[in-house]
Parts: structure tokens; sequence; C-alpha cells
């Protein structure tokens, strides 16, 4: 995975959001079965939680430095597409200014 050097320098937080049981978010919860361990273990300062709910949308959310949050639905993907808006999602924090610059 491309993001095991990134993700702890631009994400302070990292929260994937999935249903336990529905068909939409079994791609979510196929990343987090499979990649979850090799991504903490590259960014083991990184919090990276895992939030079940059910019925609720499958997502993504990175926290970034001064309080900015985004968001991207991985509703309906599977396991290598969720890895792919992982990556996005840090691309798309990776311009925004961070503290001690």
């Amino acid at each position: 995975m491309a993001l095991k050097q990134g993700l702890a320098k631009a994400v302070q937080e990292l929260r994937i959001q999935l249903c336990q049981t529905s068909a939409a978010s079994k791609g979510a919860r196929d990343f987090v079965l499979g990649s979850y361990a090799e991504l903490k273990k590259a960014n083991p300062d990184t919090p990276i939680l895992v939030r079940e709910c059910s019925g609720t949308e499958a997502k993504l959310t990175a926290r970034f430095d001064f309080g900015v949050e985004k968001s991207v639905s991985v509703q309906g993907l599977d396991a290598a597409g969720v890895g792919s808006k992982l990556q996005e999602l840090v691309k798309s924090g990776e311009g925004l200014p961070r503290s001690g610059e």
C-alpha cells in the first residue's frame, strides 16, 4: 500500500465508518480486515478509528492540521476501491497548511 509513509505526514486521525451487515459496506469491512494491521504498523502514532453502526453509510474521514476534516463515501466500493479513495483523501490534505511550518 502506497500510504505506508504518507499517512503519518498528512493525516492526524483517520476514521473508517461502516455498517456491520450491509452489502454496501462490504468493501469497507474487507479493507479493514485486510489492511488495518499493515496501515497501523506503518503509522503507529496516527489514530485509526473504526466506527461500526447499523445502517450507516460507509465513509472515510481524515482530520488534518487546524481541525480541517474531509470525508469521502466508500459506499458500494470493493476493498481496492476503498484503498484508492483513502489515497485520494490523503492527497487532498497534502496541500493544506500544517502547524509547525
